[in-house]
C-alpha cells in the first residue's frame, strides 16, 4: 500500500501500475484496462502489461483475440498520458472486493484500496 501511495504522490504512473499489478489475485481471468485504441486495449494484470488485438473473423461469427506483452516503455505515449490513477485504483477495488468473498485477504486489501481512493 505504501508503494501506491509513494507513487500517488510522486505523479509515477509506471511505479503505481507496478504496484496496482502486484496487488492482483492470482488469476488470468482479471486484468485492468488502461486504455483502448480501436482494436487494441491495454491491459494490467498480475504479469505486468499486455496488449490484446480483437478482431472479427470475416466468415465465422466469432471474435479472434491476440496477447502481446508489453514493458512500460513499450505502451504508446497517448495511452500513458491517458491513464487515470482513481480509475485504476477503482478496478482494484472491484477486483479485491470480489476476490474478497473467496478470500478475506483480498477484503482487507481492498478496504486499505477504498481509503485511498477516499483520500484522493
Amino acid at each position: 500500500m505504501e508503494e501506491i501511495k509513494r507513487a500517488l504522490k510522486n505523479g509515477s504512473i509506471e511505479n503505481l501500475l507496478n504496484a496496482v499489478s502486484s496487488l492482483l489475485p492470482p488469476s488470468d481471468d482479471v486484468a485492468i484496462e488502461i486504455a483502448k485504441r480501436g482494436v487494441h486495449q491495454y491491459i494490467l494484470d498480475r504479469r505486468g502489461f499486455a496488449m490484446v488485438s480483437t478482431n472479427e473473423d470475416e466468415y465465422l461469427p466469432y471474435l479472434s483475440s491476440h496477447e502481446k506483452r508489453l514493458t512500460f516503455s513499450q505502451l504508446p505515449k497517448d495511452v500513458i498520458r491517458e491513464i487515470d490513477p482513481k480509475k485504476i485504483l477503482s478496478q482494484l477495488y472491484d477486483i479485491l472486493n470480489t476476490y474478497g468473498a473467496r478470500n478475506k485477504i483480498y477484503r482487507e486489501i481492498a478496504e486499505k484500496v477504498g481509503s485511498i481512493l477516499e483520500d484522493k
